[in-house]
């Protein structure tokens, strides 16, 4: 599991103003709806999942948990009112009758009533309805009644303290199959619910299938043909314990897992250029968890893509199996903020059958994205890729039928899984947005050798990529330096593993990768090593404007660090001598990364710049972005031909 703990600190103020909180969904197999007391003194409500099509369709107003107490909001009798109207933007709504149309004096009667029942400071919980796709939680801060019947009020956003109070909800279930729409974005594919006795118990039985077979086209006049079928078993997360004095929760958990079942086919012809991900399916849902009598919203949405690049001409014919469970889930406990934990649970890939040709490499992948949110204000989101890829010179066959790999060349055939993800942060307080945009967490990156072998079935070295992240302490991975005295006393710091070098950095997180592609072991036999802060080692302006870190000649950088406004790069000796020619890369204001770039996407969220695979970073440069003075970023990359 790769955990991010944001401080109490930066989130402690939010939470006692507006009482909102963020978390995620817990990874593992999906249980039966449960509902359970967090504390003894805290009230438990029984949280229960409305079944698919079952769920409220009109809207519930209740007065607000009275602050100091323990007692969730009280529903009050109402006449039968749905959020016809909604604009955000100004948070003004309009509440009709709902249900089949009465007499006109029926109607004046209910929208009088409506209008006593409506004072300023209920609380109006809706569930999706066209005027509000994902759900409203308000509370009324004006009320005027219509000559029509329905009722305009003026509203500011609401929080679950409002609602639920001091009270406490637990909720793991699986999402009832037959509660998504399902978009198709190919021609030819087939979708099918299995709504059987394994339907909203978490388990595949009861899971969403997706069958294909279409030929898709492809930027440049190609053309890849996919073919398979994938099960999909969605499940949900919900907790909330209230605090004692009923203004901020203490604890708080809202997010989803994903058990899957693939077996995909992929053949197509291919020129490196951009990587291909074509989109085969989007998933929504909006299920509703019953807190008592109270709705609350979840909004779950999945995308499902076919992923494939190359770095060459290549034809590629890969048949892969797919099983696994994984989730992510944001925890907050009052006090010591939040932790986002993406588990990647079981999963695992394995080639049926794998054929590629020519010189090149090519990664071939099955892309799940999906997200949840509340109310779509607050969540997390995240996306899994079990991928295999293959280097290739010459010709590589793979199958069941025949174990040993044929091999005319040589070849390193791997399996993979990334994970990335980010917590969608959109809290406001009376409307007005203090915080709009997504927060990264630590990424997941695997990736384990299954062939490497040549014409004469000769070892070839396996390719590693790592992930580096100092956002939340040191991310020190050298064996060797862990040894050492600190390297960088007093600044957030990371390195990369004995054998690899660094190749890519982050903008907007401390976040970097590591590699031992094309030259493994570089780092000389004697360790030798400097650290450089302010350009000691800068021969020519490279990027003007800019701080510059660099190496002295003969060395490459294996970590970085950061001091508030000052950055600094750490330099090994490099066992061969090292090219000379260079090149700026910036990735300030986009992504910068060589076509079909390895190592997947280490900083979820962020722009990322990286060298080619025959290259090392030699220096980078810095600044600090106007709206975060306080914290240097690095701009820009010198990469360097390693030989």
């Amino acid at each position: 599991m790769r955990k991010l703990t944001l401080s109490a600190v930066a989130t402690s103020t939010v939470l006692v103003f507006c009482g909102c909180f963020l978390a995620g969904a817990a990874a593992g197999p999906a249980a039966a709806a449960s509902a359970v007391a967090a504390s003894s003194a805290v009230p438990t409500a029984p949280a229960t999942l409305a079944p698919a099509g079952a769920g409220p369709s009109d809207v519930t107003v209740a007065s607000p948990a009275a602050p100091g107490g323990t007692a969730p909001a009280a529903p009050a009798a109402v006449p039968n009112l749905a959020l016809s109207s909604y604009d955000p933007s100004t948070g003004t709504a309009v509440l009709a009758p709902s249900g089949c149309s009465a007499p006109a004096a029926r109607t004046a009667t209910r929208a009088a009533t409506a209008t006593a029942a409506i004072q300023p400071g209920e609380l109006i919980d809706s569930p999706p309805t066209p005027a509000a796709p994902h759900g409203a939680l308000l509370a009324v801060t004006g009320v005027q009644p219509a000559a029509d019947g329905s009722v305009a009020v003026s509203t500011r956003p609401a929080t679950l303290p409002e609602l639920l109070g001091g009270s406490s909800a637990s909720l793991h279930s699986a999402v009832d199959p037959g509660s998504f729409q399902v978009q198709p974005q190919i021609k030819g594919l087939q979708i099918s619910t299995d709504l059987g006795l394994g339907s909203g118990q978490g388990t595949i039985s009861g899971g969403l299938g997706l069958t294909a077979n279409a030929t898709v086209p492809l930027p440049g006049g190609a053309s890849a043909a996919l073919s398979g079928s994938v099960e999909l078993d969605p499940s949900i997360d919900f907790s909330y314990q209230g605090g004692f004095a009923g203004i901020d929760p203490q604890q708080a958990r809202v997010g989803f897992a994903l058990g899957a079942h693939a077996d995909w086919h992929v053949s197509a012809g291919l020129t490196g250029s951009v990587p291909v991900k074509i989109p085969l399916a989007t998933f929504s849902a909006a299920p509703v968890v019953m807190v008592g009598a109270l709705p609350v919203v979840i909004n779950l949405n999945f995308t499902l893509s076919a992923d494939i690049s190359a770095d060459g001409t290549v034809t590629v014919d890969a048949e892969q199996s797919y099983d696994g469970t994984w989730g992510v889930h944001s925890d907050y406990v009052k006090g010591s903020g939040w932790t986002t934990t993406t588990d990647p649970g079981t999963s695992t890939v394995s080639p049926l059958q794998f054929s590629i040709s020519a010189a090149a490499s090519v990664k071939a992948g099955l892309l799940a994205e999906g997200s949840i949110a509340l109310y779509d204000t607050i969540g997390v989101k995240a996306s899994i890729e079990p991928y295999l890829r293959a280097a290739a010179t010459g010709s590589l066959s793979v199958s069941t039928a025949n174990p040993t790999p044929v091999v005319n060349g040589s070849l390193a055939l791997y399996g993979g899984l990334d994970i990335n993800g980010a917590l969608m942060a959109r809290l406001a307080i009376l409307g007005t947005p203090i915080l709009e945009q997504d927060l990264p967490f630590l990424a997941f990156h695997r990736e384990w050798q299954i062939a490497s072998l040549g014409s004469a079935q000769s070892a070839a070295p396996g390719v590693t990529w790592t992930p580096l992240n100092s956002s939340t302490g040191d991310d020190n991975l050298s064996a060797y330096l862990k040894t050492r005295p600190d390297w960088d006393l007093g600044a957030a710091k990371s390195s990369c593993p004995d054998d690899s070098r660094l190749i890519g950095l982050s903008f907007g997180s401390d976040a970097g990768l590591c590699t031992n592609a094309t030259t493994a072991g570089l780092w000389d036999a004697s360790h030798a090593y400097v650290v450089d802060h302010g350009g000691t080692y800068v021969g020519s302006d490279w990027a003007p404007g800019y701080a510059k870190d660099q190496c002295p000649a003969g060395s490459f950088v294996t970590g970085f660090s950061r001091n508030g406004r000052t950055m600094g790069v750490l330099c090994a000796k490099s066992a061969t001598p090292l090219g000379t020619s260079t090149r700026t890369v910036w990735f300030n204001s986009s992504d910068n990364r060589p076509s079909a770039a390895s190592g997947g996407d280490f900083a979820y969220g962020s722009y990322k710049g990286q060298c080619a695979d025959d290259e090392y970073i030699a220096g980078f440069a810095y600044s600090e972005p106007w709206y975060e003075l306080w914290a240097a970023r690095p701009y820009a990359l010198l990469c360097q031909k390693l030989s």
